[in-house]
């Protein structure tokens, strides 16, 4: 295949995504891929982003379009990208392509490409393991954030398996944060579960809830291990609010779920304190920042 330089592969790729030319597109984005490549190797991440963004223009441009093998194809030539930018330490570049691939999900959910929007969550996820070193506070809830992004739309769009694939991965983001004893990240991943859980309470999607509640009753057990009185307060919380949406709508499975989970929970007798209520408000507030700068 021949390879292009960076102008002409982006013109390419847009020109050839709006006439349907899927071959034309991966030859651009291989050529593009590898030019970003190389720029990461030379420890040139300012050029790598541009190229990554690149990238991003034209697999939002083929998501809108429907090319579903395109917007797969450019979800995990940027992924890999950001785990070799991970590798340099490229931290602007890892957290600016997250965010990119995370708007590609909800944008292929939006376009009904089902497949896409898993394989963005997927890639996601690994991307944080890759970049396991580089993980801060904020890092964490912007990713969980960006699942949220995707689920809402998921679940509006009565995309059943999608939401629920949202809603496995941001379990196992809150099981990892509450076994590593990190509060701020627990209590954040809870807030979207139980929002995101609500919304399969109201499309009727009793597995989607009962997944949803049992990620939040091990994310609950973790945090009493780990003595976040905080995040295990909003995990009983949650499932209350989800025991009485799965009985408004009468879904059978889930009311047992959360009842068993709530029944577990109740000879624990952590109190609700000024402080847990502060801790809660705080993230509340992160997620309103993050949000607004997404």
């Amino acid at each position: 295949m021949i390879t292009l330089n960076e102008a002409d592969a982006m013109e390419v790729g847009l020109t050839s995504v709006e006439e349907g030319d899927e071959s034309r597109v991966f030859q651009a984005l291989d050529s593009l891929t590898g030019i970003a490549v190389d720029f990461i190797t030379e420890n040139e991440g300012a050029d790598a982003e541009r190229v990554i963004f690149s990238i991003d223009e034209i697999a939002e441009l083929a998501a809108e379009a429907k090319l579903e093998l395109v917007t797969i194809n450019s979800i995990l030539a940027m992924g890999n990208l950001a785990k070799a930018a991970a590798e340099k330490g490229f931290e602007s570049t890892v957290g600016k392509t997250v965010v990119s691939i995370g708007k590609l999900g909800k944008k292929a959910v939006k376009s009904d490409l089902g497949t896409a929007s898993k394989v963005a969550v997927t890639t996601l996820m690994e991307i944080r393991k890759a970049s396991s070193g580089q993980r801060g506070t904020e890092e964490t809830v912007t990713m969980a954030l960006l699942f949220r992004e995707i689920g809402l739309v998921a679940g509006k769009r009565d995309m059943k398996e999608a939401l629920i694939n949202v809603l496995t991965f941001l379990g196992e983001v809150g099981r990892n944060v509450a076994g590593e004893g990190l509060e701020t990240e627990s209590l954040s991943v809870l807030l979207l579960l139980e929002e995101l859980g609500a919304l399969a309470s109201e499309k009727y999607f009793d597995e989607a809830l009962s997944s949803t509640a049992i990620s939040v009753e091990e994310i609950g057990k973790l945090s009493l291990k780990k003595d976040m009185q905080g995040a295990f307060l909003q995990s009983q919380w949650t499932l209350e609010t989800l025991k009485v949406q799965a009985e408004e709508n009468v879904l059978t499975n889930s009311s047992i779920v959360t009842e068993l989970a709530l029944e577990n929970f109740e000879s624990e007798g952590v109190a609700e304190t000024d402080e847990s209520l502060e801790k809660l408000q705080k993230v509340k507030e992160l997620h309103e920042k993050i949000l607004s700068g997404m």
